[in-house]
């Protein structure tokens, strides 16, 4: 999509009290952030679109809940060959959505600066959460859940990617150390990634596989499946 600019954030100090935040800083090199810390990004983003050629209804619009810089949307625009809707990428960072506004010229995308909370989703097949819901508030998870899936349209899919924690603590640590590994070997330090850490400390709260499929469950939802998963990060179809 852009010309990626190396990710190198990290590489100074920060305050303690620094917190991450999807900012200017992060926005521009967000794309390059993204691959060297996701095992499997490419393929979880391209099969998202494939999912998305499966599940959309004609006459219906598409919904990337936390589009950042709209990776999902794009990669349904290529995939979607039907797609008489729009798509609207959502997010609450400013600074993603100035840089979408600027680099993609694709009619199909409107873009909302907006609280996940405020929006209502209307005649809508798919609803992308890719790594979106580790950053919503862990007691507002199941509301805004609850929310989209009821608004959601008869046998449409709702996609949910995320960083889980293993239930055996010997598996969380294995794939912790595997995943520090992964980033080590796409070229960030130890020192880039503990500090990173403790950035987002308070910022990215995930939760078990465990906990995610009760929340399915809690919001109605029968029919889901995990289609992905690459060390410790997990995608899932809900459908209704």
């Amino acid at each position: 999509m852009t010309d990626s600019k190396k990710d190198n954030l990290y590489k100074k100090k920060f305050p303690q009290n620094h917190k991450f935040t999807f900012n200017n800083e992060v926005a521009n090199v967000f794309e390059d952030m993204v691959n060297r810390s996701v095992p499997g990004y490419d393929f979880l983003v391209e099969n998202i679109g494939v999912l998305s050629k499966k599940f959309y209804q004609p006459n219906t619009d598409i919904y990337d809940l936390g589009s950042s810089l709209c990776s999902c949307s794009l990669s349904i625009l290529d995939k979607v060959e039907n797609l008489n809707g729009d798509i609207y990428a959502v997010d609450t960072s400013q600074a993603m959505i100035d840089i979408c506004k600027e680099n993609i010229k694709r009619k199909e995308i409107k873009y909302i600066n907006a609280d996940l909370f405020d929006i209502n989703v209307e005649n809508s097949s798919i609803i992308i959460l890719n790594l979106t819901l580790q950053f919503i508030d862990i007691k507002k998870r199941t509301d805004l859940l609850k929310k989209l899936y009821s608004q959601l349209n008869k046998s449409g899919m709702i996609i949910i990617t995320e960083k889980i924690t293993l239930d055996r603590n010997s598996d969380d640590i294995f794939f912790k150390n595997f995943h520090d590994f992964f980033k080590e070997n796409n070229g960030y330090t130890k020192e880039e990634i503990d500090r990173k850490k403790i950035a987002l400390e308070k910022t990215m709260i995930i939760e078990s596989e465990e906990v995610h499929e009760k929340r399915f469950i809690n919001v109605g939802c029968k029919n889901f499946y995990k289609w992905f998963q690459c060390y410790n990060f997990v995608s899932w179809v809900l459908i209704k």
